[in-house]
């Protein structure tokens, strides 16, 4: 019996990544049309999601949900751990895609101000902040925390507002 987790972990990982987003999406009640949304505003900017299956590689920490890496224009969403934490997938997928929108919108920089940004964070978040976080990319990070926040349909909203002077062709 003790064969089963290891053999249900390879099963996993023979899916497709569309597949087995499908899946993250069906078993947690998230809309899926939301989820591609998200995607679709992500990828019109020139970046790009891949969905990690398994915990190595960019997703080898453990907990972690997702990640930005600006040196490809990708997110890469975590699904190990998102499969064990699902509550926070379209927060994450809204902050790691708030990167791309400070990245190639406000050439790597936040578009709020502090004051503003910071309204919107907790507590928890705030000190999440300080202690994960280096002072240098301190108010990225917290404006993609206090962005993340927001219902899919102003974060969007959001994204056309801030980047509205990327190319047309790209944005489509």
């Amino acid at each position: 019996m003790r064969f089963l987790p290891i053999l249900a972990g390879l099963m996993l990982c023979a899916i497709p990544a569309s597949a087995t987003r499908q899946i993250i999406r069906g078993s947690h009640g998230f809309s899926s049309s939301e989820i591609e949304k998200i995607e679709l505003s992500v990828q019109r900017l020139g970046a790009r999601v891949i969905w990690k299956r398994i915990n190595s590689g960019v997703c080898a920490r453990q907990g972690l949900l997702g990640v930005y890496k600006p040196e490809q224009r990708t997110i890469f969403l975590c699904q190990q751990s998102i499969r064990h934490n699902a509550e926070p997938l379209i927060e994450t997928l809204r902050h790691e895609g708030w990167h791309v929108v400070q990245q190639i919108c406000n050439n790597g920089r936040p578009v709020l101000n502090k004051k503003k940004i910071f309204a919107k964070l907790t507590q928890s978040d705030k000190k999440n902040l300080k202690e994960f976080y280096d002072r240098s990319q301190y108010h990225l990070e917290a404006e993609a925390r206090a962005i993340e926040k927001l219902p899919t349909d102003a974060y969007i909203k959001d994204i056309q507002l801030h980047c509205k002077h990327i190319s047309s062709d790209t944005m489509k």
